[in-house]
Order: structure tokens, then sequence, then C-alpha cells
């Protein structure tokens, strides 16, 4: 095998002036000052270094996950990324720090998902899946990663990694945190899929004497590669006794060229414990460029054979969407949502809930409102004919002696009100109603009806208003020969759309049902993102090639059949159980309700693509929730607010599907009016620009 040190050795990877920083002006920092770093075909690459150093956003910018400001990057023959390439891809093997394993998943459906994004034919995946297991000890096939014990799980993430036969593998510290044993397995498993296999390994570590199995070594300082040699080779130019001298050295040297004191390199550079070898302090970094003596020569070798970019083949998985990698993603949501009880709960339950209290505790008349009566009258001829008119569902009347005790125990909040007949309420009644145009003063007031409400409770008070004037109005046809007599000169015939006695549930409902649509689907999808990059999962499936287009339309595909089921469920319990009138399409109906959903989905989506935790999730779609009630026209018209939030209000996603649904439930129209088919054009604009919004910020996090 061709080492470092063969002049016509072939790079795997090369890396010639690599720059990356992070953050800006007081706050920025260099993390790759100037590095260049050759790793042959076919060898183990030790990249050795404290945290904090560079080396796995070194490894990033080498799988082309991460944009560097100034140099280059050959990656098997090509720039990462290059279309047609398969780096990231199916050329390379990675296994992150974490284990980034799916732990609802078997040992089984893991390397599916792995192979699956491959396009490795099913035959030849499950060959490779017993190999594997042979290979690395790894219990049944049939075992729950959740079940494993750390070890075991890394050894799975390893298998990940090896289940396409990558010809490049990279391993960030994969021996960090297991037990000896185990370490020493990883090594041999290393050393023989180099020399048999020819695959080009890199991996980082913190343990110095383990390093030196690897081919070549790569000693990192601040961003920056003090040596690039085989581990002898270093330990013979410097004539130390091991190598984590070397490195100790190598960053003296580093520090004294900087300027550091001696006193200051030893107690700043690095901390080496030969005990276990590792290295255990970060240095300081440094934005200046190394000068290596002359006993350093061998370091860095720029004058080695580059393999030169070859012509680009064009994938059709590189314009389009790979139905492996969809499929992959798929069967992956598809395993979590049926292992996970809560999500079918919320998906199943949470509709029929909701929907359920909507309908059972808002817009209904309330029943037992306590009222005191202070009737006067005598003898109450008329006050008790006017008292058994008033609706008893609704008023619970209570008599008392006096007015005064009547307020008195409004003030208390015994009642919710009182009502005052006085002495001559039947004489006064009658002769208002005989001598209606010659009555004084006197008589009107003594023919009336006094009331005195708490109207605190706007609703209570105007539903009491209401049963107490239809209750007067039932008693005056009863009184008069002609019961027209006692009606308003203000007459409401028929209504055009609607009836007389439509609830406030009939106007809210069309609401109801996109809010509940809308807000299940995006709960669904919010957290689903986040969780895996939370775990290393989804950077795992990035560097595997999965694009973030087929992320998002996996999980809106899985998550939509959830949606429709939530769809069903509240048109049953809305139009059939609970028999909210419609005298519209279903058809239409049903479809908007499809474009809400698919629209919270795509909000779920942009929201788990902006934020970093689940908490902030919570919080930002949270902020959203009320704004949308308050202001989408649910509960209350648009037209009723100030000019701003009046306009502010037609933007939201809500506020036309709402009104639109509205029509259709209440007025039968369809799509030939503009009020209606505006709701599906604004669900449908809004649904893209989240959808856009998802991917810009997925592929800026990528």
């Amino acid at each position: 095998m061709k080492m470092a040190g063969d002049n016509d050795s072939v790079a795997a990877v090369q890396c010639i002036n690599i720059k990356k920083h992070y953050g800006r002006g007081a706050h920025r920092l260099d993390v790759l000052q100037n590095l260049n770093m050759f790793v042959p075909q076919g060898s183990i690459y030790g990249l050795l270094g404290p945290s904090g150093c560079g080396k796995t956003t070194l490894l990033r910018c080498i799988l082309g996950r991460l944009s560097m400001d100034h140099g280059t990057i050959w990656t098997l023959g090509k720039l990462p990324g290059t279309i047609g390439h398969g780096v990231p891809g199916s050329m390379v093997g990675y296994m992150p720090q974490e284990t980034a394993l799916y732990e609802d998943f078997t040992i089984s459906e893991t390397l599916n998902y792995f192979g699956t994004i491959h396009g490795m034919p099913r035959d030849v995946l499950q060959g490779r899946k017993e190999f594997l297991i042979n290979l690395l000890d790894l219990p049944s096939m049939d075992s729950m990663i959740r079940n494993l014990s750390g070890g075991q799980k890394r050894r799975v993430s390893f298998a990940a990694a090896l289940v396409q036969s990558p010809p490049l593998l990279i391993l960030d510290e994969p021996t960090v945190g297991v037990d000896p044993l185990l370490r020493i397995r990883i090594w041999e498993h290393l050393l023989a899929f180099a020399k048999e296999w020819n695959t080009t390994i890199i991996l980082t570590t913190h343990y110095i004497e383990e390093a030196r199995q690897a081919n070549i070594v790569g000693l990192m300082r601040n961003g920056k590669l003090l040596s690039e040699s085989p581990p002898q080779d270093l330990i013979d130019c410097y004539q130390m006794p091991t190598l984590e001298d070397v490195f100790l050295k190598l960053c003296v040297q580093d520090s004294e060229r900087r300027g550091d004191d001696e006193e200051q390199a030893q107690s700043t550079a690095v901390v080496v414990h030969s005990i276990n070898g590792a290295v255990e302090r970060n240095v300081s970094s440094s934005q200046e460029d190394v000068v290596f003596s002359s006993d350093s020569a061998m370091l860095i070798d720029e004058s080695r054979h580059v393999c030169k970019p070859g012509p680009s083949k064009l994938r059709c998985s590189d314009i389009f969407l790979s139905p492996a990698h969809l499929w992959a993603l798929m069967v992956k949501n598809i395993i979590r949502i049926m292992r996970n009880p809560g999500i079918l709960f919320f998906t199943v339950v949470i509709p029929i809930l909701q929907t359920s209290l909507f309908c059972l505790a808002v817009g209904n008349d309330p029943r037992d409102l306590s009222v005191a009566v202070a009737n006067l009258d005598h003898p109450p001829i008329l006050s008790k004919l006017y008292l058994q008119q008033i609706d008893n569902y609704t008023v619970h009347q209570i008599p008392v002696d006096t007015l005064s005790l009547g307020k008195a125990g409004v003030r208390s909040g015994e009642y919710w009100g009182v009502i005052e007949m006085g002495a001559n309420f039947s004489v006064d009644l009658l002769k208002r109603f005989q001598n209606y145009s010659s009555a004084d003063n006197a008589t009107i007031q003594g023919g009336s009806v006094h009331v005195y409400l708490d109207m605190t409770n706007s609703q209570i008070a105007i539903s009491l208003q209401q049963k107490l004037l239809e209750a007067f109005q039932n008693f005056t046809q009863k009184l008069l020969p002609n019961p027209q007599i006692a009606e308003i000169p203000v007459v409401f015939e028929p209504p055009i759309y609607g009836s007389t006695r439509t609830k406030f549930v009939d106007f809210a409902a069309p609401g109801i049902i996109l809010t509940i649509i809308f807000f299940l689907a995006m709960g669904v999808t919010a957290l689903s993102l986040v969780t895996e990059r939370k775990e290393g999962l989804l950077d795992r499936s990035w560097v595997a090639g999965v694009s973030s287009t087929e992320v998002m339309l996996a999980h809106i595909l899985v998550t939509g059949l959830l949606t429709i089921i939530q769809i069903i469920l509240v048109l049953v319990f809305i139009l059939a159980v609970f028999k909210i009138p419609n005298e519209g399409s279903l058809a239409l109906i049903t479809l908007l309700c499809i474009l809400q959903g698919f629209c919270g989905q795509a909000f779920g989506l942009f929201s788990s693509s902006v934020c970093s935790t689940e908490i902030t999730v919570m919080q930002f779609t949270q902020g959203f929730f009320y704004p949308i009630i308050l202001m989408s026209g649910i509960i209350w018209p648009i037209q009723s607010m100030p000019d701003v939030l009046y306009y502010i209000s037609l933007c939201l996603p809500q506020t036309y599907a709402n009104e639109g649904l509205r029509n259709i439930l209440s007025k039968g129209w369809g799509m030939e009016h503009f009020e209606v088919w505006l709701g599906y054009v604004i669900t449908l604009a809004w649904s893209l620009v989240f959808l856009t919004l998802s991917a810009v910020f997925l592929r800026i996090r990528k």
C-alpha cells in the first residue's frame, strides 16, 4: 500500500489552503486556517487533536456538508457536491460522534433504511446485512435499537456506515467513550477494511497512542495541521519516545512561533496524560499561519498527485427526486409513527375531542341563571302572567321582598340581575294599552318591567335581555285581542340565507374546523425535523445523499395520510354527529380542508426548519396560534377590527379560507363566487410560501 511519503501516491482526499470561520466582527472565530491535507487511497488517516480544534468542521467540509471561505477540496477525484458525484452520497460512509440511530428501529430496519437510500437491491442488501451482523458480532436483526447497550449501538452505527461498501469511510471519534475492548475491536475492523477492501478511512480521535495504528497521522491544532506523516516517521524525526511527546513538542513550537513564552505554551497548549494518551484541553486559536522549521520539512508535501476531476455524469436523482430516497424516508416516517402511541392518540383522539368540546361547550344558551324577582304588584294578575312567559331553562327566578335586597344579591354575586314590577303594575299596564295616546309618565313607569343586570359578562347579559324581551312579546300577544298590535313595526321577513335561530356555533364552526385541521397537521410535522436534527439522524441522511426536498416531501406524504384521517373525523363529528347546518358541496368542503391541512404541514416544516430545539418550536408555533384565532374572523367578524388590523388579517392564511368555508356551509355557494375560490388560492399560496422558506432554511442549515 502506498504511503503518504510516496510521491506517486494518489489522493482519496486532498485539502488545499482551506479557510473557514464562524461569526463576524468581535465574535469571529477562525476554525480552519490555511489547512492542507493529503489522504492517500486505501490508507487509514488518523486526525488527532483536542476538542474544538476544527476536526469535525474539516470533516463536514470534506463531506460537502459545509461550505468553505477559501481553498479547494478534492474528495474521490471531484469536488464534494459535484453533480453526478457520490459525495455526499453512496461513495462515502459516515459515522458521527453520536450513535445517530433511530431508537424505534430494529437493527434490520436501520440497515434497510440506509441500504435503500443507497439504492441497494433487496437480495444484495440482505446478504450485506447478514455479513455485517456476523462481522461486528451484533445481536439479532430484530433487536430494537433502544434495547441495545452503548457498545452495541456504536457497532450498529458502524454497520450503517459500511452497509453500501463505500470506498471512503469517515468516522468522527468512533472510539470516544467506549471500553478498551470495543476500541480494540473497532481498530481491528478498520485495519481489515483498509487492507482487504482498499477502503480509505479518515477518523478523528482524542487518543494519541491508538492513532499509532493509522498509516498517517495528522496532528491538528488551532485549525491547522502541525504535522502529517506516518506515526513512526514522526517519532524518528523528532527523536521522541512516544507520539504524544511529538505532539506536545509541536504544540510548544507552535506557541513559541506565535510569541507565547514557554510557560504559557506548556500551560495552554495541551495537557497529555500518558495513562490514556488523550488530549484533554483545548488550545488557544490563532489567525496566523504556522511557519515550520527545517526539521519539520516532512510535514506536508504538496507535490503529490491529486485525482483531477473527471467529466461529471448527470444523474436523474441530481435533478429529479430519487424514488429510493423517497421510499426509504417514507418507510422510516411510517415506522416511527406506528411505534409512537402518542402520535396515534394525537391523530385519532384529539380531533374527536376538540370537535366535541367545541360543539358542546360553545354557542349554546346559558342555563340556570339566577335572577331575583321583586314582584310588588297587587293583585299580581298581569305580573304573574308575564313571569310565566320567561324561559325557565335559561332564567332561574328567585323571589325577593324588595328591590334593595335584589340589588344587594347582585352586588354579592348571588344573582345576575333583578326584575322589579311596581305595586300598580297590572293596573298601569292596562291603562297603557287602553289609553296609550294619553298615558302620563307615571302610568308608563308603573306599567313597565324594570330590569337591573350585571353587565360584566356580556354574553350572559345579552342572553337575559333576549329572553326577557321574548317573554314580554309573548305576554303581550296573549293579552291583546290582535297579537300583531304588539309587534314592533319593523318586520324581519324570512332570511335569504340561514335561519332566524342561527346560533353562534354555526358562525364559528367553519373557522374551528379549519383551525383544528391546520394546527393538528402542523403539530404532527413541527417536531419531526428538530428531533431528527437533535439526534444526529438528519445529518446522517444528508451525508447519505438525501435532499431537503425529499425529506420535506416524505414528511408531507406520510403525515398527509394522518391529516386526511383527521379531516374525516372532524367532518363526520361536525356535520353528522352534531348536525351543523350544511347547504353546500361536501366535495368543496373536503378539498378546502385538505388544502388547509397541507398548509398546516408546510407551516410545521417551516417551524422545524427555523428552530433548533423542541422548546423553541413550541414557542414559535404557539406564538402564531392566538393571532390566527383572534384575527382570522373565527370568533368575531373581521369587519369590527381597526383598519390596520383588518388589512393585516386579510393576509393571514386562514381568513379567506374561513370566509370561503362559511359561505359554502351556510349559503351553499360554489367556486363561481369570488369569496369561495379566493380561499383556495390564498391557502395554496401560503403553502408554497412555507415550503419555499422551509427549503431555504434547510439548505442554509444543511
